[in-house]
């Protein structure tokens, strides 16, 4: 009779750890679904309809997209940050698969780099803001022409790049879909977290826009299957330099 009362108590005890875990685990992905809507509407709004320079566009992105995520998991769920992907996963497979993603997308890039869209954008504004190329001209047919590139600049414009690009990787490719599956299917989370993406990329060249959807449907399937947002950052990181890169060759080659 003792033991089958110790049995129903084990019984008991573990139902109801099962049921508080189910509860924290709805908590914390409504709240982030919550908090990501919030920081994506503000960001949009910031970014569209402000006017911030270089420093303070990068700077107030990343300590949004960085620590409000951060400060949610550890100080209010009391989680530990690798419950939503920040965390190495399955290194050799996720360094081989950023290396294939890179690899397919370069045909990609060197078709859209030399494009009016892209040059004007990121030759008069992103690259020009960042001082990485200075002293271009508007051309005589629209778009930009000359300049020189600064190439210590340069260096220091990818750098920014790619901690923005790890941010933006860790807030859509981790906190907000491993935070957003806790309570919602895998689906809602990977759907949910790609469209709060595209909406960011609203105000950039069209086949950037549009592209954006799809890579975000894309790395975010990736980031479930290898439990880590850090391959969608390299792959993320590289097309970005590469892009850069690609984008002033067909500068200067004009």
């Amino acid at each position: 009779m003792q033991q089958r009362r110790r049995k129903s108590a084990v019984r008991s005890g573990t139902g109801a750890a099962q049921a508080t875990t189910e509860g924290s685990d709805r908590v914390a992905g409504w709240g982030t679904l919550v908090i990501g809507i919030v920081v994506a509407g503000f960001l949009y709004w910031k970014n569209h309809y402000t006017r911030m320079g270089f420093e303070e566009y990068y700077l107030l992105n990343n300590s949004l997209l960085l620590w409000i995520p951060l400060c949610f998991i550890l100080l209010c769920l009391r989680r530990d940050a690798s419950e939503f992907g920040m965390t190495p996963g399955d290194l050799k497979k996720g360094a081989r698969l950023a290396l294939i993603g890179f690899l397919l997308f370069i045909p990609v890039l060197l078709f859209i780099a030399p494009t009016p869209a892209p040059q004007n954008y990121y030759i008069g504004n992103s690259l020009s803001q960042s001082g990485a190329i200075f002293g271009v001209r508007p051309g005589p047919g629209g778009g930009f022409s000359g300049g020189t590139i600064d190439w210590g600049r340069l260096v220091f414009h990818e750098s920014v790049f790619g901690f923005y690009m790890f941010c933006w990787e860790w807030f859509f490719r981790g906190f907000l879909l491993f935070g957003v599956r806790k309570a919602l299917p895998d689906w809602f989370a990977v759907v949910f977290q790609a469209l709060l993406f595209f909406a960011l990329h609203v105000g950039k060249p069209a086949p950037e826009l549009y592209s954006s959807l799809a890579g975000g449907l894309l790395l975010g399937v990736i980031a479930l299957r290898l439990r880590s947002f850090l391959p969608c950052f390299l792959i993320h990181w590289a097309i970005s330099m590469a892009f850069d890169c690609a984008v002033l060759f067909f500068h200067f080659r004009r």
